[in-house]
């Protein structure tokens, strides 16, 4: 009888255990902010829409540095920027290199955003769904200032202060996307990758003394 009593003991433990078990496994997501990858989609969203920044702002001083090329180009003077007369303009192949970066880093960060809402909605993060919509609604705002400045530099005599008005408001807009990223997962540090540390300061030796 007192072996029947423990085994009725145990299998009633063994049953209290897996219902633990199960508890724990059916207990709702702490938020898709707890979960890694959803921390990592969130930051390579905003890193990539950084570098589009970037680019934005590298073809914006460009633009501002070279004077528009005025008249009809020929296909030779337009691949480099020259003008009618000779005068180096905005080359259309920077311009379209710089565009091309710009509209791969959105791209690029429309993708991670996806990934991170598939996250967040299985997670049922409202709060996190909330923000997501903010930024995609920022985001629309940018490819809206890429079609524009795509348009700007689409032309053969590209207008050098049309295109840097046009880069001025797509960093604005871009500026308005990463910063909404904040709320979505924290900042990066501030301290600067690879950074070396201090050495230490070396004694001062006593006057007259030399070193080994």
């Amino acid at each position: 009888m007192a072996s029947n009593a423990g085994v009725a003991i145990g299998f009633v433990a063994l049953v209290v255990g897996l219902c633990g078990v199960g508890e724990s496994f059916a207990a709702p997501s702490a938020g898709a902010k707890a979960s890694g990858q959803f921390n990592f989609y969130g930051s390579s969203s905003r890193s990539a829409l950084s570098g589009a920044r970037e680019y934005a702002g590298n073809l914006r001083r460009y633009t501002e540095a070279v004077p528009s090329s005025g008249g009809t180009m020929d296909a030779g003077r337009a691949a480099d920027g020259r003008g009618a007369g000779g005068m180096m303009g905005v080359s259309p192949i920077v311009s379209k290199e710089a565009v091309d970066a710009i509209e791969h880093g959105v791209a690029k960060s429309e993708k991670y955003l996806a990934v991170a809402r598939r996250h967040a909605e299985a997670a049922a993060d409202q709060d996190a769904v909330a923000v997501l919509d903010q930024i995609n609604a920022h985001v629309a705002e940018v490819k809206k200032c890429c079609r524009e400045l795509a348009e700007c530099c689409e032309m053969d005599a590209i207008d050098g202060k049309r295109s840097a008005a046009c880069c001025k408001e797509l960093e604005a807009a871009l500026g308005k996307a990463i910063a909404a990223h904040d709320k979505l997962v924290p900042p990066a540090p501030a301290a600067g990758h690879g950074a070396m540390p201090a050495m230490p300061a070396s004694p001062a030796m006593p006057a007259g003394a030399h070193h080994p």
